[in-house]
């Protein structure tokens, strides 16, 4: 009786299991019916191009019917406010088949980089979207519409508003795909056939994908790199512990890759690594190099590698970037970065004001090069009027483009009412004050003495009305000079001149050859004792050795960190004899800010505004 039962329990199971496959089959035909009966309704018809934005490859068939509205023009699905979110175009030509199913898609993928580029030959434009094209002596051509330029290898595209350029961007094709399906009568997918191409139209990868034509999943998958000669072919097997088996063969044909997958996973794979007599030599638990790189886009054609990014206004998967090479010594972004400072009018020897906010270092700009262009100080000083802090940035600029002396003050700003009878007289503008302990208003003579003071108030009067009134407070006072070997920095000296929380001190900073990572630091106060030093070590198992002394300059701990991370902190007294051992860095009887050295060259001042 009991096995009677067990034998319908388990029937009952696979009745569910089947049913449930079967509407879900029933479910998704339906669907499909009605996504066909919308493209019917909307006049869609078979083996006809279409447009389509942001296709996606697919290898389920549930996907093989359009959800995505599909456009006879290609000019609708030019700017779309989704585009510059991850600043890519992506526009596909698409048919379908007798089915309504994808059949040939064309995807065209483009990059959305905004450059610095000279406005006059746009200034006679009405208000609108225009197109053009380089040719190879970098002279504009102007098209008529963007079904010109939309197969080009890149062109520019120029947006006028209210008589005032508001944008220009390069868009240069980063990706072109060719996609081809195939089915099986039931609808099923039957052959995927994919192939990449360069700018020329030279084919530069090519895939071929088989599927079962009753389960619809896939059976196999060739993929090849004509230019590298590379390829791979790998068999889907799904049985229990083994999901797929890849071979991978050099351009001679000669298996190197041995490869099985034990589950779906990308990442951990049994990589038997072969020699040339078939043999394994080494096995991996990851994937071997992939067949092709489909992170790296299509090079820029001249002349448009040659234009300057917009890093103000450039998206940040393009300016990060370009932030990632100022590690190294790199002459290409080096004379980028100077044309750049040249064209937005930067001079040697010259001091300016900056804008705000003032780009982070390393993260958020390419070395010490300027890419903002510079402000007047009446312009800089009231950059953030509603906040509670205000910042005044003065750079001078170096020999080098790059920024020899940054000067950085922070100021407390608040509202404040006093008598509007007194500002009567007063023309349209802006003025500074004094106020003295009984109240009394001082005029200033310019801005720079009102800058030059710890504290003042600013006046501002338009149409007739004071609009606003602010006592300004400064409470934060930084000096950073930098040496350069011609774009490489050698050392800094960053002075805090004042501050809330620390006393006035001084770090000197010397850097590794060519990049901005500190060789070594020294922390002096403001007598000039040394009352902190850094040094990156070379030894075999410690990276840094840090040492702490009191302000009269005693030695108070030797501290080393290993590879691994690992923290010795001595404890001395003034014969310098060891009192106690820690593995703690924090310093157990007189904590400071600057205990935890190395700092970059102009992150100092966030540690000491966050403790204001």
């Amino acid at each position: 009786m009991k096995h009677l039962i067990k034998i319908c329990l388990f029937s009952f199971v696979l009745w569910i299991a089947t049913f449930q496959s079967v509407l879900a089959e029933v479910k998704m035909q339906d669907q499909q019916a009605q996504l066909v009966k919308k493209l019917k309704t909307q006049g869609i018809i078979p083996n006809k191009v279409y447009f389509q934005r942001d296709f996606d490859i697919f290898i389920d068939k549930k996907y093989s019917v359009p959800e995505e509205d599909l456009s006879t023009s290609v000019i609708s699905l030019e700017n779309h406010p989704d585009m510059y979110e991850i600043a890519t175009q992506s526009i596909a030509q698409v048919k379908l088949n007798q089915n309504y199913q994808y059949s040939d898609i064309w995807q065209r993928k483009r990059n959305i980089i905004e450059i610095l580029y000279p406005t006059d030959s746009f200034q006679s434009l009405e208000d609108g979207v225009y197109f053009y094209t380089l040719d190879e002596h970098k002279q504009l051509q102007q098209h008529a519409s963007f079904e010109e330029v939309f197969e080009l290898p890149c062109y520019l595209r120029v947006e006028k508003k209210h008589g005032i350029v508001v944008s220009i961007q390069k868009r240069p094709l980063a990706l072109i795909s060719h996609y081809r399906y195939d089915y099986w009568g039931n609808n099923n997918l039957k052959q995927l056939k994919i192939v990449k191409y360069d700018t020329e139209h030279n084919i530069i990868y090519t895939s071929e994908v088989l599927f079962d034509e009753n389960t619809g999943l896939m059976t196999q998958a060739t993929r090849k790199n004509p230019i590298t000669g590379r390829y791979s072919i790998e068999n889907y097997i799904r049985e229990i512990n083994l999901y797929s088996i890849a071979d991978y063969f050099d351009k001679q044909g000669i298996k190197t890759n041995h490869v099985i997958h034990h589950n779906q996973s990308l990442i951990h794979a049994e990589n038997q690594i072969l020699n040339k007599a078939g043999q394994v030599i080494k096995t991996k638990n990851r994937e071997p190099e992939d067949i092709f790189d489909f992170e790296k886009d299509l090079p820029e054609p001249y002349p448009y590698n040659k234009l300057m990014i917009d890093v103000k206004k450039a998206h940040m998967l393009f300016t990060d970037s370009l932030f990632e090479q100022g590690l190294d010594d790199n002459s290409k972004y080096d004379s980028e970065a100077i044309n750049r400072a040249q064209y937005l009018g930067i001079k040697p020897k010259q001091v300016y004001y900056h804008q705000l906010p003032f780009p982070g270092f390393m993260a958020e700009r390419y070395k010490n090069f300027p890419h903002q262009a510079p402000l007047t100080l009446i312009q800089a000083e009231n950059q953030s009027p509603h906040d509670k802090y205000s910042d005044l940035i003065q750079v001078e600029i170096g020999d080098n483009y790059q920024y020899k002396k940054i000067n950085k003050t922070k100021w407390q700003q608040s509202p404040i009412s006093l008598p509007l009878a007194q500002f009567k007289s007063l023309e349209n503008g802006v003025y500074f004050y004094t106020l003295t302990d009984k109240d009394q208003l001082t005029p200033l003579d310019s801005i720079e003495q009102a800058v030059s003071l710890p504290t003042y108030i600013r006046v501002e009067k338009e149409m007739g009305k004071i609009i606003s009134i602010l006592q300004k407070k400064r409470i934060q006072w930084l000096s950073t000079e930098f040496e350069y070997k011609k774009n490489a920095p050698i050392s800094s000296k960053l002075t805090v001149l004042e501050s809330l929380v620390i006393p006035k001190l001084m770090i000197e900073t010397k850097y590794e050859k060519g990049s901005y990572i500190p060789l070594s630091q020294i922390i002096k106060n403001e007598q000039g004792t040394t009352i902190r030093t850094f040094i990156h070590c070379k030894k075999k198992n410690i990276t840094a050795i840090l040492e702490r002394f009191n302000e009269q300059g005693i030695k108070t701990n030797h501290i080393e960190i290993s590879n691994e991370g690992d923290i010795l902190n001595q404890y001395l007294d003034n014969k310098g004899n060891v009192l106690f051992t820690t593995h703690e860095i924090e310093d157990q009887n007189n904590p400071q800010l600057y205990d935890n050295l190395p700092f970059n060259p102009d992150g100092f001042e966030m540690i000491l505004f966050e403790h204001v």
